[in-house]
């Protein structure tokens, strides 16, 4: 353990994390509490920090922190919390984390790069002494288990004026008094697409409250939750196309709605409950895929194409658990859809079962899932732009930004030059669906090679019918929309590879 020595004004100290939870517990008593000696702390703060440290390595470093000055907090105390009778401090412990170990001597030499090889993100202590996690963005590597695949972006922060990077995904605890699961969803979701995209910025509890004051028609602090129509609205009023899907009529379909869009990218927002009460949410980030499985056993689908009868297999039917980001529980838990409160010990939320789902699209995606879904079949059988593919084919198909898809493209020394400028140089709108087709018995992973591939324009809407299709290529040729014309190509494809939006 070492700690700064000299007169200053912000305290720093590094601990291995086999020694952090009792050195982060002193630091809550001695800055929050006005208490030199852990044992006086109250039990239940020692277990906050405990169980929020177990899932890191064993090898993990920290740097400790105070004070702190945290955005998200700040807002939360100027708008609420410095108008209680109670005194509450403005100022915040931050924990930074570090693969190896480190010494402060390293950030007063120029060790930035080396330090930045090490840096794994960060986690924030309110002085909320019953809800002490704040916001963090932790990258997975710093987990003892961390086998999924997940939306990232980027987190960046500064040390001793060391300018330090890393990804992961925007977590926080909940306060529960400004903002309860809804506000800290929407909060992460902002925070997530405002790092990737310049159409969106990050929301502040303050401002989530007062997009929603038109709405809602009581006082909002403490807050009592949102529904999940509050929440659609407020993603709306931060420039979201917003698509709610709700069980029933969708029923289990609602998970494959989910897979198809996570393979997307696109985190969303999973309200759990019982019939008529929603009683908690999660953002879903990612996936954890499944080795273990025999394609005979998973379910197929029928469809007629070329005159007969054909089954395929749905990959979002493929063994898989989702990834979601809980504010009850430490960042990255990996779920059940079907038991999603796997890891609850309260038997009173076992119960609740996924009730809807909150998809942020982009104001430009007017093409959805399920309707994506039935116009790649609608191509495949099409016998001027379609394919008659053998029986039990495997069908994946996802939304991508038309650049990242073509750098994907780009990068693949492999497919034929000609097949890889005809894609390319295609006109695009921002996002395409895409569909790939693979042989029966694929082993579908990240080295795979489909047989097929279908671009969709992600602006037309169902009566779009075939001419949706922006590009298609299969083992006989390739088709492309020239206007209103279907231009056929004598490039047939070969060596394209499996497309993933995850990290």
């Amino acid at each position: 353990m070492e700690k700064t020595g000299t007169v200053k004004n912000i305290d720093f100290e590094i601990t291995p994390i086999n020694e952090a939870d009792a050195a982060i517990v002193e630091a809550i008593g001695t800055f929050f509490l006005g208490q030199s000696e852990a044992e006086e702390i109250d039990n239940d703060i020692e277990n906050q920090i405990c169980d929020y440290l177990e899932a890191f390595r064993e090898d993990i470093y920290c740097v400790i922190e105070y004070p702190y000055v945290d955005k998200f907090y700040r807002d939360s105390y100027y708008t609420y919390f410095s108008s209680k009778h109670t005194t509450y401090q403005r100022d915040c412990i931050r924990i930074t984390l570090f693969n190896s170990e480190i010494k402060v001597s390293d950030f007063l030499h120029d060790n930035s790069e080396q330090l930045n090889s090490k840096y794994l993100g960060y986690f924030v202590i309110r002085p909320t002494i019953g809800a002490l996690i704040g916001r963090s963005v932790i990258n997975p590597a710093a987990l003892q288990s961390s086998n999924f695949k997940i939306c990232i972006s980027k987190a960046v922060s500064f040390i001793m004026g060391i300018r330090l990077e890393t990804t992961g995904f925007p977590h926080s605890s909940q306060d529960k008094e400004t903002i309860l699961c809804a506000e800290t969803t929407i909060w992460a979701l902002m925070e997530y697409f405002s790092s990737r995209y310049t159409d969106y910025r990050p929301a502040l509890p303050s401002q989530i409250h007062s997009t929603l004051k038109s709405v809602i028609y009581e006082r909002q602090l403490p807050s009592r939750g949102l529904t999940m129509d509050q929440i659609s609205f407020a993603l709306k009023e931060f420039g979201f196309s917003t698509r709610i899907y709700s069980m029933p009529p969708y029923d289990e379909d609602i998970f494959n709605i989910i897979d198809c869009y996570i393979e997307s990218g696109i985190p969303l927002l999973i309200g759990l409950g019982l019939p008529e009460s929603v009683g908690h949410v999660v953002v879903g980030i990612g996936k954890q895929y499944s080795e273990e499985y025999d394609i005979a056993d998973l379910e197929r689908s029928e469809f007629t194409s070329h005159g007969r009868k054909k089954k395929f297999i749905d990959y979002t039917n493929f063994p898989k658990k989702i990834v979601v980001q809980d504010d009850n529980l430490s960042p990255y838990q990996v779920i059940d859809l079907k038991d999603p409160m796997l890891h609850y010990e309260d038997e009173s939320l076992k119960y609740l079962q996924v009730d809807s789902v909150i998809v942020p699209l982009y104001s430009k995606i007017y093409l959805e899932a399920e309707v994506a879904r039935e116009l790649f079949l609608q191509i495949l059988k099409d016998d001027e732009v379609g394919y008659d593919y053998d029986d039990e084919f495997i069908f994946r198909y996802f939304l991508a930004s038309s650049r990242s898809f073509k750098n994907h493209l780009s990068h693949n020394p492999a497919i034929s030059p000609e097949l890889k400028y005809n894609i390319v140089s295609a006109k695009m709108p921002k996002f395409i669906w895409c569909a790939e087709i693979y042989a029966a018995n694929t082993r579908v992973n990240y080295e795979s090679e489909p047989v097929g591939l279908v671009l969709l324009d992600a602006t037309e809407t169902k009566g779009a019918g075939i001419h949706s299709l922006i590009f298609a290529s299969y083992s006989d040729g390739s088709v492309y929309k020239n206007e209103n014309k279907f231009v056929h190509l004598p490039y047939s494809l070969e060596k394209y590879t499996f497309y993933s939006n995850l990290k």
